[in-house]
């Protein structure tokens, strides 16, 4: 049944008993209301044959008491009361209290009358009212009961089920929805989700395969490129002569293109094996000044070319748990593409220092024209760059920042860059692996 018609149901129901019974004791307490005027009249009756005894015959006391006779409706009383009155324009005492006496009786007897007629109907009234009530309470209860079951555990359980969605978790078996509105919602999502699960197993496949096929490709591209590189390499040595001048300067180019091409094939194959989970860690413990120093040496020759001055900021005596060469990889393409970016005669610092969460914080620190607040987040996807500078020293793949990335990550740290425009960038990362190098020693010891 749908929803709104177990809703529509209910509503019906909770109105019309709650209503019915409100109804009646509306009912009982008009008659409650009689009664007592009834219960009132009587006590008024009373008070006046009580006085008429005492009162000397006048004759607008006579019209008097028979205007009150006319307001009087029970046959009984009104015979009762007559009869007072008759006796009372006799002017005879003694039948006067006779007549007195018995109007009185007839008035006692109609006021216990009225008054146990009021009891009943207070009983009832009482009744009616907690039946009301009762009602009411029983069907918002049931209307609470049938919303929870109906709509807030299927509102739960389809909500749970998107927070899986959230944070990848697809495995799930879909349930049978129920035949209402929501049941109408859980099968859309149901469809959806299925659309989702069969489209994320598509990607698998095609990632895999694109992962693959970089893979073979750049296996087979680096052989013959070497080769060219190699050949290249003998033209411009002289082995074969002396070459002229325009032939020379294109082959200059055309190596210089081959080495950027081999980059970037490297570049694929550690792509590719960090995507694909095959590029293990050697781990171990490395002297960080020892390690950034001949980092930094390897790249003078690129600082010299740019007219940049590398500089390297420390602490003293730190040791970091890395794999040596994948972390050089990581350092050398931030300080290179720093390098890219520098005015000539400026400078790139590496700095070390503690994050507040305890990590070890290492900088790249450059000159250059900063980044772009929408660029910032970009230039760590593939194939992204950042806007060239005046002074392209080594062009770039765009694989670069994403590599070091994963290799960052892999290390357990995390990588990002602050930069303002015209006021240089800072490219980081963190290696949570550390310690001081007196510390250990002394453990060792």
């Amino acid at each position: 049944m749908k929803i709104r018609t177990q809703l529509n149901i209910l509503t019906a129901l909770i109105i019309g008993g709650s209503g019915f019974a409100g109804y009646q004791a509306y009912d009982a307490r008009r008659e409650l209301d009689q009664f007592e005027r009834a219960m009132n009249e009587a006590m008024e009756t009373r008070s006046i044959l009580l006085m008429i005894e005492e009162l000397p015959y006048h004759d607008e006391t006579f019209r008097r008491l028979q205007v009150e006779r006319d307001r009087i409706l029970e046959p009984e009383r009104k015979k009762a009361f007559a009869d007072a009155i008759r006796s009372y324009a006799a002017r005879s005492p003694v039948e006067l209290r006779r007549s007195i006496r018995k109007a009185l009786k007839v008035e006692s007897q109609y006021f216990l009358n009225n008054r146990g007629r009021k009891t009943e109907i207070e009983s009832r009234f009482e009744k009616l009212i907690l039946l009301s009530w009762g009602s009411l309470a029983i069907g918002l209860f049931w209307l609470l009961l049938t919303v929870h079951a109906s709509i807030f555990t299927t509102v739960g359980r389809l909500s749970r089920r998107m927070m899986d969605f959230l944070v990848d978790r697809y495995s799930f078996q879909f349930s049978q929805p129920d035949a209402n509105e929501l049941g109408d919602l859980q099968r859309t999502f149901n469809a959806l989700a299925q659309k989702v699960i069969n489209t994320m197993d598509d990607l698998k496949r095609l990632d895999q395969a694109k992962s693959e096929f970089l893979s073979i490709a750049s296996h087979e591209l680096r052989t013959p490129m070497t080769s060219i590189k190699g050949s290249l390499s003998l033209l411009t040595s002289g082995v074969i002569g002396p070459l002229d001048v325009n032939a020379l300067r294109l082959i200059k180019i055309a190596e210089g293109e081959t080495d950027r091409l081999i980059r970037l094939i490297n570049d694929l194959l550690d792509l590719a094996k960090i995507e694909s989970g095959n590029l293990p860690l050697s781990l171990r413990w490395e002297s960080w000044d020892e390690f950034c120093g001949k980092t930094l040496d390897g790249l003078t020759g690129l600082a010299m070319k740019a007219n940049v001055r590398l500089e390297q900021m420390s602490l003293p005596a730190i040791e970091v748990n890395i794999d040596r060469d994948r972390l050089q990889q990581v350092i050398t393409n931030l300080v290179s593409n720093a390098v890219k970016f520098s005015p000539q005669g400026g400078i790139v610092r590496v700095t070390v220092g503690r994050s507040t969460s305890g990590d070890l914080v290492v900088s790249v620190i450059d000159q250059g024209p900063g980044i772009a607040q929408e660029d910032r987040d970009l230039i760590f996807e593939k194939f992204r760059q950042g806007a060239s500078a005046s002074n392209p020293i080594v062009k770039g793949t765009g694989l670069g920042l994403a590599i070091a990335k994963a290799l960052v990550s892999e290390h357990g740290g995390s990588i990002g860059v602050d930069s303002e425009i015209g006021k240089g960038s800072t490219f980081w990362f963190t290696l949570p692996q550390w310690r001081e190098k007196a510390l250990a020693e002394k453990k060792a010891a």
